[in-house]
Order: structure tokens, then sequence, then C-alpha cells
């Protein structure tokens, strides 16, 4: 008889097998995946271990070392994992039904990957000691995960390379960001995202539609944030996320009720619909920098889109307006952060849709001056909703986008600082101090915030090099308001007047907080 050469599991999926470090009795495709392997049935069972103990020993070859195991202890696991839901999930990624996630983490079903990324996440938050000098390790084991288990086309993979895909962007690298966003782009279309199965259950057609949408709203920032074409077209053709309470109620098995289609959609829908306006205003930005659109054109297309968000914040239902009392509401539900994030994205996009309107270039439209005054006020606004929710328990923003959400706002905010009325000031510089105090909390947490803090230094100076008001919209501001996974360079021009050097001490005194403190 014929002796098998890899495990049934592996003849299966027409992958190659290979033997793990003994005295693990699983193939090292299925210890990644965290999977039963038939190789357990002939082979020694040893010694019992954690979850995610160390299962490698020195004596193994270095071609099993490329899967770096991590000990963490399953309570220290289960609180990084509740991090994870507080702190990051429903806001930049939705993908997880919680109940489902903690189950499969607790009977081990959960592949490593994607639990080694949940860990990377949330171990910067966590309070227990050494655990935030794991992340390093964390986001490195979950690497080493994804790159063993690529060939497997799953939905779990999926979720796998959008976490692995945020954390390089987290991190300030750009190359592996667009990465594991393409292969987690490439995996769905293979999967036929977010089409369900027969057997789908209600929490997995949900999963699935929720995973399509993220990658939806990834490919909207990541693209322009690095330049790089949009993979996912804009399309009516799937339903919106429900509501996140609905979701979460739901258990193992349940259907769907037949009726979803006609309930509104819940806060991950409405940022869905938000995005979509972010990629036209992206569009009408590019436009204004090739010089393709006229003072008519321009007035136009900013019309529509000011009147598509403008529209949006009318017929939002009142318990989701922005208010203390439904932020409250929201935050003792458990779905405060997510309820703040959907209008974070609001006054950002409204934001960098009237940011052109700062400067001189568009001062022959005729609305010129209505759209600078709404780009201060949405800056301002973005400003103070990050200072409430900060003061309101379970609201606080602290996901890595939000720094460049805040870089724009104190972008606008510093135009003021050097250009506005005497009687703006005191304000506004408190506010910017603000928002600085929220930069460097987030850079506390991911490194990548650097990046972002110091496209502020050199927006300073690209206005300190202006005669008059700033800047045209040219390329370079493109980049600086759209590209902001890239770094920046100075926009050079003529030297600055005596007058704006003056209120230039006020920008530098303000954005002194932020510079590194000499050692010593």
């Amino acid at each position: 008889m014929k002796v098998a050469k890899s495990c049934s599991q592996c003849r299966q999926a027409k992958r190659r097998c290979t033997a793990s470090a003994p005295p693990e009795p699983r193939c090292l495709q299925c210890l990644t995946r965290h999977q039963r392997c038939s190789w357990s049935l002939n082979r020694s069972v040893g010694h019992p271990k954690p979850l995610l103990a160390d299962t490698f020993s020195k004596d193994v070859p270095p071609l099993y070392h490329s899967v770096r195991v991590t000990l963490v202890e399953d309570d220290v696991r289960d609180e990084l994992v509740e991090l994870y839901l507080k702190l990051v999930h429903d806001k930049p990624h939705t993908l997880f039904h919680p109940v489902v996630l903690k189950t499969r983490i607790r009977d081990g079903s959960l592949p490593r990957a994607t639990l080694y990324s949940i860990l990377a996440f949330a171990a910067r938050f966590s309070r227990i000691q050494g655990t935030r000098e794991m992340v390093k390790e964390l986001f490195q084991s979950a690497k080493d995960c994804v790159k063993m288990s690529i060939d497997d086309i799953c939905l779990d993979n999926v979720h796998a390379t959008i976490l692995v895909g945020n954390l390089c962007g987290a991190n300030g690298d750009a190359s592996g960001e667009a990465l594991y966003f393409g292969i987690a782009f490439r995996m769905a279309q293979i999967l036929r995202l977010p089409e369900p199965a027969a057997e789908d259950d209600g929490i997995t057609i949900e999963s699935k539609l929720r995973t399509w949408w993220s990658l939806y709203m990834i490919d909207q920032w990541s693209s322009a944030g690095l330049n790089i074409p949009r993979q996912i077209q804009d399309t009516n053709k799937f339903r919106l996320p429900m509501p996140e309470l609905v979701f979460q109620n739901l258990t193992p098995g349940q259907a769907i009720d037949s009726d979803v289609q006609t309930h509104r959609p819940g806060l991950w829908g409405y940022m869905v619909i938000l995005v979509k306006t972010f990629g036209h205003i992206q569009h009408l930005h590019r436009q204004l920098a090739d010089g393709t659109l006229d003072d008519s054109g321009t007035e136009s297309a900013t019309r529509q889109l000011a009147n598509e968000l403008d529209s949006f914040i009318q017929y939002l239902p009142i318990d989701l307006q922005l208010t203390n009392a439904n932020m409250k509401r929201h935050a003792t539900l458990g779905i405060g952060r997510a309820f703040v994030a959907l209008h974070l994205g609001y006054h950002h996009y409204a934001t960098l849709l009237y940011f052109p309107y700062l400067g001189t270039q568009l001062s022959h439209v005729p609305d010129h001056e209505l759209f600078a005054s709404r780009c201060k006020h949405h800056a301002v606004a973005l400003s103070d909703l990050l200072k409430s929710s900060d003061e309101t328990e379970s609201c606080e923003a602290l996901y890595f986008i939000v720094a460049h959400m805040t870089v724009t706002s104190s972008s606008a905010l510093l135009h003021t600082l050097l250009f506005g009325q005497e009687k703006e000031l005191f304000d506004t510089k408190r506010r910017l101090y603000y928002n600085f105090q929220i930069l460097l909390r987030l850079k506390s947490y991911w490194p990548g915030v650097d990046l972002m803090i110091e496209r502020l230094f050199t927006f300073q100076k690209a206005c300190m090099l202006s005669m008059d008001r700033i800047y045209t919209v040219d390329k370079w501001i493109v980049k600086f308001l759209l590209q902001h996974a890239l770094p920046i360079e100075g926009n050079l021009g003529p030297p600055a007047t005596s007058r704006l050097a003056e209120r230039d001490k006020f920008a530098s005194d303000a954005l002194s907080m932020l510079r590194p403190k000499a050692a010593g």
C-alpha cells in the first residue's frame, strides 16, 4: 500500500504538507490554520500546551521558523480581544460577529493569522505589564501566519489580510499596506463576496456583507492615501449593513428576516453612504489639480457634492443626529465609538471638499467666501467632536485614521491662525492645542502618526512661502489632502510677507508641542 506523504486536509486543499516540529502532532499548514490534522492519528500527542504557546524548538531547521508563535496567556488574550472590539472593530472595518469571534477563539477554530492580528491591534492599548512590548512580535507572527496560508482562499484569510494591511499602514509601511489590501481584494473577488452560499446562516451572510463593505471603505481610503487605482467600483447591487445591535443579537443558525431590505441601515451603512461622496470629492480635487475644470464647472461640482452632504445630514434619522444626548445613548448601548466615527467622517469629508477655497485660485467662484467659511466650520466641528467624544465615556476615537482627520482639521485651523481675523485667534489656538494633544496620544499607539504630524510642519512652511493666502490647488495640495500614507515634500514658492511672518509666531508656538524634545 502506498504511504501518504501529506495529511488528508492538505490533500483535499491541494497544498504542500510540511511536518511541524515534534512533539506537535499536526502538520505545519494545519497548525497555522489551527485546524484538526489527520497526522494526529498516527503521531505522538506529546504534552498539552497553551493556545498560543511556542511550538518551535532550537533544533528545528530554519524553514520551520518562518512562522513565529508567541506565548499569550488565555486571560490576557481575552482582555485584548475585548479591547479590539471596543476600540478598533466597527470603526475602520467591520468584520466579525463578536460572540462568534470569541467562541472561535476559545475553541481554537480561529486561524492564528487573524488572532495574532487582533492581538497586535489591541496590545498597544493594554495596561497589563509587558503586553504593549509584545506588539511588534504579535504583528510579525500575524504576517508569518498569513504568508504560510496565502494560497488558502477563504473568508478567514480575507479578514487576516485586511487586518495585517491595516497594521502595516498604522506602522507607516505603505507598500505592505497596499500589498495585503490587494490580496484581500483579490481573494474577495475570487470568493464572489458578498454573495452567500446556500448553507450560510444569518451571521455568515451578514459577516460576508460587512466584510465586502469594509473592503469598499478601505479601497476608498487606501487608493487615495497611496495614490493607486481603486479596485471596487460604486454599486447599489448589495444592501447596506444592518444595525449593529440587530447583527450582534443574531444567534448561530438563525436566518435573517426577509424584510431586512426594508430596515434602515446601521451606523456602518451610513458610513458607506458617506464614503461614496468622499470618492467624488477625490475626483473633484484631481480635476482641480489637472486644470480640467473652469470656474463654472468647479462651482457646479462643489454645489452638487455640498448638496449630497447636506442631504445626508438632513435625512439622517433623529436618533443618529450629532447631539450629546445621542452620543451618550449610543455609548450606553456599546456603540458610542461607532457613532462618533460616523460623524467624524462627515466633518472630515466636508473639510476636504471645501479646503481648496481657503486659497485664492478659486476666488472667482461666486460662492468662494461661503465655501471657505464652511471649510473652517467643519474643521472646528471635527476638533470639537474629538474633544467631546474624548470626554464622554466609551466614545473616544483612538483608531489610526483619526490622525489623518485631525491633521486635516489642524491644517484648516493653522490657515485661520495665519490668515484669519484677530478675533478668531484665541479659539483657533485653543482648538489647535487640543488637536495636537490628540495627535500625541495617537502617536503613542500608532507609529505611523509621526509621518502625519510631519505633514503639519510642511504645511506651515508652505503657508509661510505664500504671498497672500496660502496656495493654489495643484498636485502638491491634492497629495497633502488625500495621500496620507505617503511622505510629503515641501512646496516651494515666494517668501512670506512681514505680516505673515509675525502671524507665524503664533503657529510655531502652537506646533511646538508636537516637536520631539531634545535629549538631555
